[in-house]
This record gives structure tokens, sequence and C-alpha cells, in this order.
């Protein structure tokens, strides 16, 4: 059988990958595309108005595969905007969608051992499967026991509690473009105001759908001090930032979310505390400017009376007295 009589086979996914300055390791991200066993697919290269050879390279993929198509944008956008637009690029016949981010590559098995589960269980959104972020191994937290499929709906559960993560990164998943269309928020699925709108993205869809998951290495994500996780994220922690955000839409679901959310929150006010004490200006204003939901006074003299280091030492001894009481 040809390539082409095995394309038209096979469901259409649709790859978005969104870039801006990308020279570096934008080749390695289309050739990962370009390698894959699964052939039907179609790639959109969103280029936000690089200044480096990301276009050039990008045009180069075009020329050795039609399944390439590249969209210059004059308009700058921000990182997520960005992501947002190549949403707009999916061929109505996309059965699914996925972001490979520039900096990222995915192993030539990926999209066929995906869409392998995803057909068989029919009301998976969202797959996902092990990934190497740097040099380690991440979203390892299942039983392969356990098997392929998931209920949404418990996972969304663990996830919130921080029992397991195989959210990964964008470029780790892929969506179904028929529960994506069920977000109210389509085609704007990645959330603006959270900086790990990638992992809201998942979180969303294990609200609506079920998951798969593949128990392989499917994805690498680099680390380098170009990189968005480099210069914001880690440097600021944001994560506070985007758990904040998540439990807060989903704490209804269940009262340990609900008493989740609260610790969350003096946990959070603390750290504010800490960066306002180390006088570290770029990262308070960072919060400050992104939090919807401002800590209170009220919170901050609640967490400053529990986690400062005076108080966390009484109750390490007055435990251990207890303990030894008994």
């Amino acid at each position: 059988m040809s390539k082409t009589q095995s394309r038209n086979k096979q469901d259409l996914v649709s790859i978005g990958v969104p870039v801006y300055n990308g020279e570096k390791y934008l080749a390695e991200a289309l050739e990962s595309i370009l390698n894959q066993t699964y052939q039907n697919w179609e790639c959109n290269i969103v280029n936000n108005c690089s200044t480096d050879n990301t276009e050039q390279i990008a045009q180069e993929f075009v020329k050795k595969d039609t399944r390439f198509r590249l969209h210059n944008y004059k308009e700058f956008f921000p990182i997520v905007p960005n992501w947002n637009r190549t949403v707009i690029h999916v061929s109505e016949d996309a059965r699914y969608f996925k972001i490979v981010q520039a900096d990222d590559r995915i192993d030539p098995a990926f999209l066929e051992e995906m869409v392998k589960v995803m057909e068989k269980y029919p009301t998976v959104g969202v797959c996902s499967s092990y990934r190497i972020d740097g040099k380690e191994i991440k979203c390892d937290g299942l039983d392969i026991n356990d098997g392929q499929f998931y209920n949404g709906k418990e996972m969304l559960f663990r996830h919130l509690r921080e029992d397991v993560d195989i959210s990964g990164s964008a470029t780790t998943v892929l969506f179904k473009t028929d529960y994506l269309k069920k977000l109210p928020q389509y085609p704007e699925i990645h959330d603006v105001n959270d900086f790990h709108c990638d992992t809201q993205l998942v979180f969303d869809m294990m609200n609506i759908s079920d998951v798969g998951f593949v128990f392989k290495v499917l994805s690498y994500t680099r680390w380098h001090p170009g990189a968005y996780t480099s210069q914001i994220c880690v440097v600021c922690k944001t994560f506070y930032h985007g758990k904040e955000i998540r439990l807060f839409k989903y704490k209804h679901l269940d009262p340990l979310l609900e008493t989740d959310y609260r610790k969350h929150r003096t946990r959070y006010a603390y750290y504010l505390i800490e960066k306002y004490l180390k006088r570290d200006k770029k990262c308070l204003k960072w919060h400050l400017d992104h939090l919807q939901r401002p800590i209170t006074f009220k919170e901050y003299m609640v967490a400053f009376i529990k986690l400062n280091f005076i108080s966390r030492q009484f109750s390490k001894i007055a435990k251990k007295i207890s303990r030894n009481s008994a």
C-alpha cells in the first residue's frame, strides 16, 4: 500500500507549530513531524513576526512536503494568543489537534500510538504519554496494569490534588477536536490569563471527556536559557498562580478541593511575603499584576502567623511532644 493510500484511510491530525525567532531548534521540531509513521496530518506553522531565519526554515519544509503550511503574521501577539492562532488554521475535517512547540520534538510513533488509543476508546478527548523533559522522565504517575483508559472526572480530581500529573506540556498531548469544540471558549482554547494554559486546557478536557495514556516516551521537551519556562515560569514560580486559577475553577467539585484552595491561598500569600522581604520587585510585580483574586490582608496575616519559621518550629515541637506522650 502506498503512503497516499495509507493516508486516505486515516483520520486527519492537525498540528500547530507557533513560533517566534525559533531558528535554533525549529528544523528539529518540523523534522520530527515529517518523520511520523502516521501519514494523514497537516502542519500549520504560525510565524509570530520572527526577525531571524524562522521563515526561511519553515519555507524549506513547505517545499519538501505540501502537508506543511506557513502562516506569516505581521502583528505580534504574546505567546498564549499566538498559540490560539494555530486553532484558526485547523481544517474542518481534522479529527485530532495538537501543538508542537518550536523547541520540542515528537517521537516518530507519536501520532500512530496516540490515535490508536483514541480510536479504541471513543470517549477519550485527550491522550498523553511519558515525556523526556530535559534529563528527566515526566508524566510517570500511572500504573501500566490499570490500562490505557481513565475516567476524566476522576483524573481531574487526582490532578487537582496533585496525586498524579500527566498533563505534560503542549507538545505531550493530543486532543480530539469534537471535544475541543465543546469548550465554551473555543476556538480560544488557551486561557490568556493562565501562564500554564496548556495544563489548564488538559484539565478542561478531563472535565468533559475521558483520558487515554500511552506507556511510552513519545515527546521531548527542551530546557534552554531562551525558553519561555526558563525566563518567567521558573524564576517567578508562576505555578502558584496557575494552581490558584485551576483550584478556584474546580473547587466546587468536592469539599476537599475547597480546603485545598484555601490552603494554597495561604501558601501563596506567604510566598509573596517572602518576595517582599527579599525585595524581589520583579517577581512580586508579576504576581500582583496577574492575580485575578488578590490576596487579602487577612490571608497575609494568617499566612504569616501559620507559616513563619518560628511557627513551623513550634508546630514540629508540639507534634513531637504529642507523639511521645501518647
